[in-house]
């Protein structure tokens, strides 16, 4: 399975679509013609962190906006009820690359906070990843030990 940003952010959109399915989904500030309810999906600050064997692992940070009217009657109902299934549904966010398959990935460090009547749902995604690396002939030579050995005469 390939692991990419996009195909994160695809797979949040579709859990958010799922409960949802009525509210637009952006994944870029809108300067007009945004609908609201809405969802925006922002990056946070990542990143990469080196382990053994070519391995390393992706540290994610993404923030879920939920939009609305604002002073609209029972607005804070409206934030509570998304905050409510954000916090039961994306404990395990179900993830897909676009093949069919589908994996759980967890989440790390959710927090819920609410500024100018808009949620931010922050969390981590942390996945170990490989990615396929072209070997190095020299540095093949050089484990196998092979020299140029030089001609006397």
């Amino acid at each position: 399975m390939i692991f990419t940003i996009p195909h994160l952010i695809n797979s949040i959109a579709g859990a958010l679509k799922e409960r949802y399915p009525d509210y637009p989904v952006y994944d870029s500030p809108n300067q007009q013609g945004t609908d609201f309810p809405c969802f925006f999906i922002f990056l946070m600050p990542s990143q990469i962190l080196d382990e053994v064997g070519g391995r390393f692992r992706r540290d994610i940070g993404i923030d879920i906006v939920f939009v609305q009217q604002r002073n609209i009657t029972n607005g804070n109902a409206q934030i509570q009820e998304v905050q409510e299934y954000l916090d039961c549904s994306l404990d395990m966010l179900p993830y897909t690359d676009g093949t069919g398959m589908t994996l759980k990935l967890h989440t790390y460090d959710r927090e819920a906070k609410t500024e100018d009547d808009e949620l931010h749902y922050q969390f981590y995604v942390r996945q170990h990843v490989s990615a396929p690396r072209n070997p190095n002939p020299m540095a093949v030579m050089e484990e196998n030990n092979v020299n140029v050995k030089e001609k006397r005469e």
